[in-house]
C-alpha cells in the first residue's frame, strides 16, 4: 500500500484538525457548583446551595411529590410517583450545568455555577 502525495497531506490536515480541537476541549473551564435550583410547572420553586452535610428534602408536584437528597456537594432525586421513575434512576448530578428532569412531575433540577454570565452559550443580535 502506497500513499501518494495528495493523501499525505489530506491526512495531515484530518490530525491537524484533531488536535485543535481536543486542545480546545482540554482547555474548557469548569464552574464550580454553587447551587442546585429546582423548578416544578416550569415556576422556580426552591434554591438550596449545595453542601457536605446530608439533607433530605421533600418537593410537592401535580402527582404526589418527589424525596430530593443533597449531600457531599451533589444532588439527586431518592423517590417519585412517576410511573417510570426516571429522574431516580439518572442518579447523582454535581457538575454545573447538569440537570435532573421529571417529566410526569414536572420537575427540573438545575446546578448552576458561580458565575452564572460565564454559562451563556451565545448571543443572537
Amino acid at each position: 500500500m502506497y500513499f501518494k502525495k495528495g493523501d499525505l497531506i489530506i491526512y495531515s490536515l484530518i490530525m491537524g484538525i484533531f488536535f485543535a480541537l481536543g486542545f480546545n476541549i482540554y482547555n474548557i473551564k469548569e464552574t464550580k457548583a454553587e447551587r442546585a435550583e429546582i423548578y416544578v410547572n416550569n415556576k422556580l420553586k426552591y434554591t438550596y446551595k449545595l453542601q457536605k452535610a446530608e439533607k433530605d428534602l421533600y418537593i410537592d408536584t401535580d402527582i404526589g411529590g418527589v424525596g430530593i437528597k443533597l449531600k457531599d456537594n451533589k444532588i439527586r432525586v431518592t423517590s417519585s410517583y412517576s410511573p417510570r421513575r426516571l429522574c431516580v434512576k439518572q442518579g447523582w448530578i454535581e457538575r454545573s450545568g447538569e440537570t435532573i428532569i421529571g417529566v410526569p412531575d414536572k420537575l427540573l433540577i438545575k446546578i448552576i455555577g458561580k458565575n452564572k454570565e460565564e454559562e451563556v452559550d451565545f448571543i443572537l443580535r
